[in-house]
């Protein structure tokens, strides 16, 4: 296991230009701005009850939180199900204008309420489940089948023309990895090429999720799934903590405290979408802790150069607007790729407000640090739960290669047969360059009602 993990770290460079794009220019410039939401939930349209409608007016007008994400169960009818919700109707994720996709479009109100939408992969004995958010179509992915997502993903850009997020649903909050986590058997149990493919994807994990099936407001959270998350950063897996709530009844954002918290310079669809990608994202059980916290300058979340050895420049600002009086205890903590899990190396305590964390020795490696803020002291005598929220990490990287982008299909590079189902993303696939002429069309037409051709391109073997 451990060599295993130490060849993730290569992988890992090979991979990072990947990722980089969407988060290392991202670093926020000018006031930093705080969001608070709920990442997954659901409605009738799936398990749940309700309209999409109904619920994002309740997150917006009674839990007053400023992003939901309605995330509809995907299950297909593999595994002997008939499919519920979208998955046996997929209008109703993107047909009329009741449909979830038109919905959230229009219920997002720029600087007031941002409306996502997405969807839940898989189920849980096959893989468990992930959330993807933002893209145009039902996944046509076999059920529980990863590899078959990655692909779905990579020809299948999101509402910003970009790769798709991935958020890790209540993962097993174990250390080690089991085979059928996300898929890692679906790559034939190959750690390196499970990172390297669904990697560039996946940038939030669910340190709190739920309790998603009970009705009422201001319910205790789920138990925080902290080993889950040190495991996955040990992996290689470069992700943020959330809290979300998993909503199935009339309580879309306030059922219990817990939330997301994105880091963004304003309130739109775009601009939170960037903060996921971005991994500017923390996990709090306070429903209005605002936590700012930079490691040489850059936020948390963001993957930068490798400095020489020598002390770390962290700064922090801290605020929660309800309960002024409170103190604070920041741990930080540090790991590295291949280490069997990261460790605490400092803690602090002090009280709201602007600070700076000293005395954080950087090794002149890779190597991440990430923080943990505990809430004590607030002075409310009706409320003497510590409150917790939990920070993506800053990633020191060997930066060995220029950014590129995740290479998303070309328009006009689209082929397809008008006999057949499937479309191919390049010219150069064997399979495409056998279509004959009279039957081929291109471009977006080859798209329209078709599931991607997958592992294309399909090349000669040598």
């Amino acid at each position: 296991m451990q060599k295993k993990l130490s060849n993730i770290s290569l992988i890992s460079s090979r991979s990072l230009s990947l990722v980089l794009l969407f988060s290392i220019v991202l670093s926020i410039t000018g006031q930093d701005r705080v969001y608070f939401g709920n990442l997954h939930s659901h409605t009738s349209y799936s398990d749940g009850r309700g309209t999409p409608r109904e619920a994002y007016t309740h997150a917006r007008d009674i839990a007053k939180i400023d992003f939901l994400a309605l995330t509809e169960h995907n299950h297909s009818k593999a595994m002997g199900s008939d499919g519920i919700g979208i998955a046996a109707n997929a209008s109703l994720y993107d047909g009329g204008p009741n449909s979830l996709l038109k919905t959230a479009v229009a219920m997002t109100e720029n600087g007031r309420f941002v409306a996502l939408y997405g969807q839940e992969f898989s189920v849980i004995k096959i893989g468990n489940h992930a959330n993807v958010f933002e893209i145009s179509k039902v996944i046509t992915a076999a059920n529980g089948r990863f590899d078959q997502l990655a692909t779905f993903l990579n020809a299948n850009p999101d509402s910003a023309g970009k790769p798709p997020i991935i958020m890790f649903n209540h993962p097993k909050n174990t250390s080690t990895i089991q085979n059928q986590e996300y898929g890692l058997d679906d790559f034939g149990g190959n750690q390196e090429e499970w990172i390297r493919k669904l990697g560039p994807h996946a940038a939030l994990i669910q340190m709190i999720n739920g309790p998603g099936q009970k009705a009422g407001v201001g319910l205790k959270a789920a138990r925080p799934a902290e080993s889950a998350f040190k495991k996955f950063l040990s992996l290689g897996f470069k992700l943020a903590p959330t809290a979300d709530q998993d909503n199935h009844t009339e309580n879309w954002g306030n059922s219990t405290n817990a939330r997301t918290a994105v880091i963004s310079t304003s309130l739109t669809r775009e601009s939170v979408l960037e903060a996921l990608r971005a991994r500017h994202v923390y996990a709090t059980e306070d429903r209005n802790l605002k936590i700012v916290i930079k490691v040489n300058g850059r936020l948390c979340g963001d993957i930068i150069p490798v400095p020489a050895a020598g002390e770390a420049n962290i700064t922090f600002s801290i605020q929660d607007a309800d309960e002024p009086n409170a103190q604070y205890e920041i741990e930080v903590w540090r790991g590295a790729v291949g280490n069997e899990k990261p460790k605490m190396v400092n803690a602090i305590t002090t009280a709201g407000g602007n600070g700076q964390i000293e005395d954080i020795a950087l090794s002149g490696s890779p190597e991440f640090f990430f923080f943990k803020i505990i809430q004590t002291d607030s002075g409310d005598d009706e409320d003497d739960d510590e409150d917790e929220a939990w920070t993506a990490p800053v990633w020191f990287e060997n930066l060995v290669q220029p950014l590129s982008p995740l290479t998303l299909p070309a328009i006009n590079s689209l082929i397809a047969s008008r006999k057949s189902k499937i479309y191919h993303v390049s010219t150069e696939c064997l399979d495409a360059k056998r279509i004959r002429s009279a039957n081929r069309i291109s471009g977006t037409e080859a798209r329209k009602g078709r599931v991607v051709h997958e592992d294309c391109p399909r090349r000669p073997r040598n």
